[in-house]
């Protein structure tokens, strides 16, 4: 049996718990490799917004919660950091559950670690993505799902909806700009070098006015995820379509 690979941090974002969409076995398969030092869950882990429209809650998703507890069990530290679909749990900010750490953001070292969602008042002036997301984010999973299963049926090359409405609706390119640029001038702010963040549920690593920015993506369509190893971060995109 192959040991665990051991890094320093281990960085999930937009696991979203309790949809459909979310890409739990994928995601548990990731978690069994590694053995982290630190776990950092970026935002959106549970999916409260959809939870309180109907239940969904496989033995998949079930499966996660055990992981992540099994690590805190072992010694690892897990810093649960909220984001707006797991908005319910900001009212536990900075409580310590022994090993796990409930907060809105953590700085170490340099690193501003932000799921990022505060933010898109700045970004747009109003908070349309948020609103917006609370009916059109479900809908867009279902499309996504359906289109990839036609496509699979038919012996296609599955082809993400969600990623085509990003490519091709010149607002929702000019939010992802604006965005990486509202979190890096406020990773400036905070004298941070580097910010890593979530929310968008769209990967990248690189830099915007001389700060690194990162953003681990999601577990709906990217099953993204970031390490820290011996002092490197490295962003690992597991499903391209």
């Amino acid at each position: 049996m192959l040991k665990n690979k051991k890094v320093q941090a281990l960085f999930i974002s937009d696991v979203h718990l309790g949809s459909k969409g979310c890409k739990a076995e994928e995601l548990l398969e990731v978690l069994k490799e590694y053995h982290p030092e630190t776990l950092y869950i970026v935002g959106d882990f549970i999916d409260g917004w959809l939870l309180k429209k109907r239940h969904f809650w496989p033995q998949a998703h079930t499966n996660i919660i055990r992981k992540v507890l099994s690590y805190s069990k072992k010694g690892t530290k897990v810093i649960y950091i909220t984001g707006n679909h797991d908005d319910f749990l900001r009212s536990y900010d900075l409580y310590d559950f022994g090993n796990i750490t409930i907060v809105d953001e953590v700085e170490v070292d340099g690193v501003w670690v932000v799921h990022g969602d505060k933010f898109d008042g700045i970004v747009m002036n109003n908070k349309w993505l948020a609103v917006a997301g609370s009916v059109s984010y479900e809908l867009i999973i279902y499309i996504n799902e359906f289109i990839k299963w036609t496509h699979k049926k038919l012996g296609l090359r599955p082809r993400s909806f969600s990623k085509w409405v990003k490519a091709k609706v010149k607002g929702a390119n000019n939010f992802i700009t604006a965005f990486e640029t509202v979190l890096a001038t406020e990773a400036k702010k905070r004298n941070c070098h580097t910010v890593i963040c979530g929310h968008i549920h769209t990967t990248a690593d690189h830099f915007v006015d001389d700060i690194r920015y990162i953003n681990t993506g999601d577990w709906i369509e990217n099953y993204s995820y970031v390490t820290l190893n011996k002092g490197e971060f490295k962003l690992h995109i597991k499903h391209h379509d």
